[in-house]
């Protein structure tokens, strides 16, 4: 329970990547609990092997670029903690989101753009890209701007690639 809080405390910007244990166990069941959730958002909206392979595809991206960037920093040392922070707020984020989400698809197609849902999808997406700047600004000890500017665009690599997954090209 004191690892959970420590995840929510990350989500509310209390604590800092560092605040999380150095344990390759953790890691794993973070990931592993990643995966799960991001397989069972996609499930609403795609089959079982379009949603697995676009959830394998976005933990790859990220174990990868997480490890890039950090050494590209000198950071190393941090990838264990740094990656569980980021797997385990993007899992309580997903956990929070999976009733938005399903209520977002629930609405007919025509009216979806302009539903309370999509208001709240736009909030909570808000929400997971500054949890994710934080994390990469404690990581890599840079500054919040260039933290945000990361996260863009570890956001629009992560749409590139799941998006070639989806179609069928990667």
């Amino acid at each position: 329970m004191n690892i959970a809080l420590r995840f929510v405390d990350l989500c509310l910007f209390k604590a800092g990547p560092a605040d999380m244990p150095n344990s390759q166990g953790l890691l794993k069941i973070s990931l592993l609990i990643y995966l799960t959730l991001g397989i069972a958002i996609n499930l609403l909206d795609s089959d079982l092997n379009t949603s697995l392979f676009v959830s394998l595809a976005e933990v790859l991206l990220m174990i990868i670029a997480t490890g890039l960037l950090l050494k590209f920093r000198g950071c190393s040392a941090r990838y264990t903690q740094t990656l569980t922070a980021l797997a385990g707020t993007g899992s309580c984020i997903a956990i929070v989101g999976f009733p938005i989400i399903w209520w977002f698809y629930q609405i007919e197609a025509e009216k979806q753009a302009t539903s309370f849902a999509m208001l709240l999808m736009v909030g909570l997406m808000f929400w997971s890209l500054m949890v994710m700047a934080h994390i990469f600004r404690q990581s890599l000890d840079i500054k919040a701007g260039a933290a945000a500017m990361l996260t863009f665009a570890y956001t629009i690599l992560t749409l590139l690639v799941t998006g070639l997954v989806m179609s069928g090209v990667a």
